[in-house]
């Protein structure tokens, strides 16, 4: 958190101070812009950890749990993206998307591809509650639609920070 919130104050600081280029100033534009780049640091990682502290916030308001670390699983890294075990000795898995969907109506085509991948990964898991946790209402939506919750079978689609809930 301490990462995120420093390169948001430097990001804030850096546009508070800098002029905009002139607009034919290509080189001016590309300048500025790297620089907006290099504050950012790799922004869809912080999304990603804010997400998963959304999660981690949902899973111990709704259920009991021994331990958990949000920072434990590094963003990006493959494997389910939350592995735990409920007080009660049950196994719960989840998998969190910030997914904006491409198209007004759809998922692009890479994008339909990587959730395929994590319904997979939620179908094939041996888990007492199995999660799917989003954070963007249209892409809650569409999972609502035949085409995606027949993809869900036995997994609880669950719209953060609302905590509205789809049980396929």
């Amino acid at each position: 958190m301490q990462g995120m919130m420093q390169r948001v104050a430097k990001l804030r600081s850096f546009l508070a101070e800098q002029p905009l280029p002139a607009r034919e100033d290509a080189a001016g534009w590309y300048r500025f812009l790297a620089s907006l780049k290099e504050i950012q640091g790799n922004a869809n990682n912080d999304v990603s950890f804010a997400a998963t502290l959304m999660a981690k916030e949902y899973i111990l308001s709704h259920f009991g749990v021994r331990s958990f670390d949000a920072a434990e699983k590094a963003q990006g890294a493959p494997g389910l993206d939350i592995d735990v075990t409920l007080s009660d000795g049950r196994r719960l898995v989840a998998e969190i998307k910030t997914t904006v969907p491409y198209k007004p109506n759809d998922l692009g085509a890479q994008q339909k591809a990587m959730f395929e991948k994590d319904f997979d990964k939620l179908a094939h898991s041996r888990a007492d509650v199995k999660l799917f946790l989003l954070t963007e209402r249209r892409t809650f939506e569409l999972m609502r639609t035949p085409k995606y919750k027949s993809k869900l079978a036995g997994v609880k689609v669950i719209l953060l920070p609302e905590c509205e809930e789809i049980a396929a």
